[in-house]
């Protein structure tokens, strides 16, 4: 649209400031004709100063939304506001030479001289889209075997499940510990690789979907079947597929596979529930011996009975005080300073002994007492801290994994803050860490006591990075401080540059979102070198040092006294 008048005058003064930016400023009037347009706009968009004067906006709105920019734009000048004003917004902008940029702009509205003028910031966030699209792809697919992964599969059956029938089969590889164990792990991700492309090439169907779960562990969903005699036949063919030798580093490996089978709606109307049914009937081929299919049953449920027994096991065990805080160091890649510990939890069990949480945790997570459990662990660990400032060990930071029971109270904030004062601790000297599967079940009372937390210096740090969660806007949306990089990608860092060059994204995501980060999982010197070339600067792992008892953990930090500790704050 046009009207009528002598355009505005943007002002000498800023004009000469918005020249001198790095970043992209652009002015135009009511009549949508440009006003103002700096250096960083002409490197921007192709368009000299000259060309660009007096010249309509739209030389830099792609003509599918131009429509759209003149009635929004129609809609300020007669209201004299827009709804995009004070907010920063992603769009995708043109350049002169026809291509399309995504850009990030920030509009804003005033009026000089009676006359309405349209401000705009723009940064070229090409880079930034690039690599949230590599993540994104990242957190569907294996990066092994480039198959979908458990998030898409989740996602998948989500979408199908209402829609009729579908049937799922889960794989589990009898005898890869084996292969691992004698040849090397790198053989071992190379059975998987070609496990994966004969399930493709079995099942190559239409309706069916593969996927890898993790470890040695894949899926098959069937969409719009529910025949178990065609079901049957299709798991036949894989184990006979996979039955044939896979010829490995010179050797031929032989494997065999297990597989459970759940139907939907015949065994679950959700899901969630078919997931877990089909894992129970793996289970369940899996403690036969292996090498061969169970479709679910009822009885197999006997397994959730299993893990109601373990929970009330736990539960006594809270009571009887088995429970224990390790410790193991976090350090400064550069120099080896120490920069925190992480507090780990284990279970010193009157039979079996000390017990890792992998043993327990799943269940613990979700029992009863997981919350309870959660705020003895806080306490602990502040507890812990502030006695080795007593012992003139130095100020030390802690990070203590939050369980979901503790999100989604509204005693959060209340807790870790009692935590700290009852300690006498700095807050600085407190990391809280969160898990992804933990952050798909925040509500917005956990969001804002996380907040809190952070704005009075606590660290808020994002546990088991990279391994797979549904939205990458979560970095957005929560109050991070830090990530921490899943072990899984450092394993085999040395010797796979993907799982670097990976990293590497991770890291610029990172510094995109201000957040610091930290390696999991770090056993060598090729690990740590790898981590420095790509500029990770801290670390932890059996590098630096295992998870120590309460004892080990002061002892170690008394022999480095001497180096000097790196404080929190």
């Amino acid at each position: 649209m046009a009207t009528s008048g002598t355009p505005p005058a943007i002002p000498d003064r800023f004009e000469l400031m918005l020249d001198q930016s790095a970043t992209a400023a652009i002015c135009a009037g009511a009549d949508n004709l440009i006003l103002s347009w700096n250096a960083a706009a002409e490197a921007m968009f192709g368009h000299s100063r000259e060309e660009a004067l007096g010249r309509p906006l739209t030389i830099i709105i792609p003509p599918a939304v131009r429509a759209a920019h003149e009635a929004g734009l129609a809609r300020a000048v007669k209201y004299g506001a827009s709804r995009l004003a004070g907010h920063a917004v992603e769009i995708m902008a043109l350049h002169a030479d026809g291509h399309e940029l995504p850009v990030d702009l920030s509009l804003s509205l005033w009026k000089e001289g009676g006359s309405i003028v349209f401000g705009a910031l723009i940064r070229d966030v090409t880079d930034r889209r690039a690599t949230m699209n590599r993540l994104e792809h990242l957190a569907h697919c294996d990066t092994l075997t480039t198959l979908p992964n458990r998030a898409a599969l989740s996602a998948r059956l989500e979408a199908n499940i209402e829609q009729g029938p579908c049937s799922l089969l889960m794989l589990d590889l009898d005898g890869f510990k084996h292969v691992n164990d004698s040849l090397g792990h790198s053989a071992g991700d190379r059975l998987l690789v070609r496990v994966a492309q004969r399930l493709v090439k079995v099942t190559r169907g239409a309706d069916e979907f593969v996927a890898r779960l993790g470890g040695d562990e894949f899926a098959l969903l069937v969409t719009q079947c529910d025949d178990m005699f065609r079901i049957d036949n299709l798991a036949s063919a894989i184990k006979k597929a996979l039955s044939l030798p896979f010829e490995i580093g010179g050797q031929s490996v032989f494997i065999g596979t297990s597989i459970g089978i759940a139907m939907s709606p015949h065994n679950a109307a959700t899901a969630d529930t078919l997931l877990a049914r089909a894992d129970l009937a793996l289970y369940s081929a899996k403690s036969s011996g292996g090498g061969t299919r169970c479709f679910f049953m009822p009885s197999m449920q006997n397994r959730s009975e299993q893990r109601l027994r373990l929970s009330n096991e736990l539960r006594q065990a809270f009571t009887a005080r088995e429970f224990e805080l390790w410790y193991q160091p976090q350090l400064s890649l550069p120099d080896h300073g120490l920069l925190g510990v992480e507090a780990l939890l284990r279970w010193r069990h009157p039979r079996h002994g000390l017990l890792a949480p992998n043993a327990f945790l799943d269940v613990l997570s979700e029992s009863p007492i997981a919350e309870e459990v959660g705020e003895w662990i806080l306490d602990e660990a502040c507890a812990a801290v502030a006695r080795w400032k007593r012992q003139g060990l130095g100020t030390i930071r802690v990070g203590v994994n939050l369980f979901p029971a503790q999100l989604r109270t509204e005693r959060l904030y209340d807790v870790v803050a009692d935590a700290i004062a009852r300690h006498q601790l700095r807050p600085s000297q407190l990391e809280v860490e969160i898990t992804e599967n933990t952050v798909l079940r925040f509500n917005e009372p956990s969001t804002a006591a996380l907040r809190r937390l952070k704005e009075q210096g606590v660290g808020i740090a994002f546990d088991d990075f990279g391994t797979g969660f549904a939205s990458l806007s979560m970095l957005q949306q929560f109050p991070l401080t830090r990530l921490k990089i899943d072990r899984s990608f450092i394993a085999e860092i040395h010797d796979r540059p993907g799982d670097a060059e990976i990293v590497r994204s991770l890291l610029c995501m990172a510094n995109s979102f201000d957040l610091e980060v930290i390696a999991e999982g770090v056993e060598t010197a090729e690990q740590e070198q790898v981590l420095r070339d790509i500029g990770c600067v801290a670390a932890q792992g059996f590098r630096y040092g295992k998870p120590m008892d309460a004892g080990s953990i002061a002892a170690f930090l008394r022999r480095r006294g001497d180096a000097g500790l790196v404080e929190a704050g």
